[in-house]
């Protein structure tokens, strides 16, 4: 039986963003003895429904998604696999498996450095994603991103045109081009790149979707960079997964008072500037002495005259011309075309089925000045733990509350 058929079966049982798997991954040695135990009592018993599914052996439904994968050219790549990142099987709740399309490389012996930020990107923004991601990848590092419109896009183009590699995580299942106006940049990647995802062709969707991807991006970096963000940003979600992760985090310093400065933000509370790519480049020059090519990184004309400049917001909805490049003797690369929508500001398929009603719930219990766990809140409301560790990500990402040390949230009106 084909080892890539056991880790669907295995996602299938647990589901997605699961819990269970560091525990279950703790304990065995490989996808064939998870696959071949018959007895799954130490999760305990308030997971009863799981051991279920854990001890039923069917694998049907798995074999027609593996059939799928193979008539798509996806790649299956699990935890016990050997190009399976190795940091990656650190982080809280690792994906029990990756689907790829592309040139999967060996992510362990080489520094890789993700840039994300603001869909709604500045051209300022847009210069600084691209300089550091071609300097990056001129520099022998990996460049790491979630291929959504703005900073994402504009750091997989910068390490294109350095004819570096770059890595896309998505927030939908591989194989999906989401939106189909994408499909040129996802095109490029797969020839130029890799586009992984943990979502199977044809898993079902969830609002969890995109938060949940953050955590891989930052999971297989060895540091992540945020470009430009507003204060509420999503990138900022990225940065906190960085940090417990327990991975670099630099923020790229925004005009004061912008609406993209959510950055600044970062430093005031301790996260280091980054004024330039050598600044994250050293941080990485010890742990990889031989792959940090002796090239010096510094930052184009393009990108220092913004110092002398007011910020000026590129306009999403009219077509622009492609800016200057980010070297002058860098080539152009114009078979990697803007993505046309907001992937993630489109409404998702499952969409409908969530409402205003969970924040409200968890509201009640964060009406007051004190900071609560959501340990706390799921044991007081009756909401699913991972309902609520959910819903608590786009509430932080809205605004609607702050996540303080510890784990605990308290609603920003306090």
């Amino acid at each position: 039986m084909k080892h890539q058929l056991l880790y669907i079966w295995l996602q299938q049982a647990v589901g997605l963003y699961s819990r269970l798997v560091s525990d279950i991954f703790n304990k065995f040695q490989s996808i064939e003895d998870i696959y071949n135990c018959e007895d799954f009592s130490f999760l305990g018993e308030s997971k009863a429904k799981y051991i279920k599914r854990l001890e039923n052996k069917d694998n049907s439904s798995a074999f027609e998604v593996m059939k799928r994968c193979e008539s798509l050219g996806v790649k299956i790549t699990g935890y016990y696999d050997e190009l399976y990142p190795e940091k990656l099987r650190g982080i809280e709740m690792p994906p029990v498996a990756l689907y790829s399309i592309g040139d999967f490389r060996d992510l362990n012996k080489t520094p890789c450095i993700a840039i994300v930020g603001t869909r709604n990107m500045t051209d300022y923004g847009k210069q600084t994603a691209e300089s550091f991601a071609y300097n990056f990848a001129k520099s022998g590092a990996y460049v790491i991103s979630g291929l959504a419109k703005g900073i994402d896009t504009a750091a997989h183009r910068g390490a294109v045109m350095a004819d570096g590699y770059t890595v896309a995580v998505l927030g939908n299942p591989i194989g999906d081009i989401y939106p189909k106006e994408n499909l040129k940049a996802f095109e490029t990647l797969y020839k130029r790149g890799l586009v992984i995802s943990e979502l199977y062709p044809g898993a079902p969707r969830t609002r969890a979707d995109f938060p949940n991807r953050n955590r891989i991006i930052s999971g297989i970096s060895n540091a992540v960079v945020i470009a430009e963000a507003g204060e509420t940003s999503g990138a900022l979600i990225t940065a906190r997964h960085a940090t417990s992760q327990g991975r670099a985090v630099f923020a790229v310093p925004g005009a004061i008072g912008a609406e993209n400065a959510g950055t600044n933000k970062l430093i005031k509370n301790g996260i280091p500037a980054a004024t330039e790519p050598m600044d994250v480049l050293s941080a990485l020059m010890l742990e990889y002495p031989e792959r940090i090519k002796t090239y010096e990184p510094s930052l184009t004309e393009q990108l220092k005259s913004y110092g002398n400049k007011a910020e000026k917001r590129e306009k999403i909805s009219k077509p622009k011309a492609r800016p200057v490049a980010v070297e002058e003797t860098v080539r152009t690369a114009p078979e990697f075309e803007e993505l046309k929508t907001d992937s993630a500001s489109e409404p998702m398929p499952s969409e409908k089925q969530f409402s205003g009603e969970l924040s409200e719930r968890i509201m009640t219990v964060l009406k007051g000045p004190r900071a609560v766990t959501a340990d706390e809140i799921s044991a007081r409301t009756g909401i699913g733990i991972a309902d609520v560790m959910t819903e608590l990500t786009f509430m932080e990402i809205d605004g609607t509350i702050i996540a303080c040390p510890g784990g605990r949230f308290v609603s920003s009106k306090f």
